[in-house]
């Protein structure tokens, strides 16, 4: 199975040179994601493609993540160690 990336990749690719593909994509993206990879999206999960132009640029974001209070200490260093140490400190 390819990874996300290599998915976008695919489809950035083919929509660059596929006008049918890059405007079915553009309008129905989870059809056209799902039968060019064999693959079904689960319900409940929505896709968006956006396009840039010359007046609009779109950033994307990953999915924010919360730390816990072992990170934001460790992050802000309170503490040396961390729950991904291998120290032998207990986390």
């Amino acid at each position: 199975m390819k990874t996300r990336e290599e998915m976008r990749d695919h489809l950035i690719a083919k929509a660059g040179t596929d006008e049918a593909f890059r405007e079915k994509l553009l309008s129905d993206p989870r059809t056209s994601i799902e039968a060019e990879f064999g693959i079904t999206i689960p319900q409940g999960m929505t896709v968006q493609v956006h396009e840039n132009t010359g007046q609009q640029v779109h950033l994307v974001l990953p999915p924010a993540t919360k730390l816990s209070d072992v990170d934001l200490r460790a992050a802000s260093g309170g503490e040396a160690c961390g729950p991904f140490c291998r120290g032998g400190c207990g986390y």
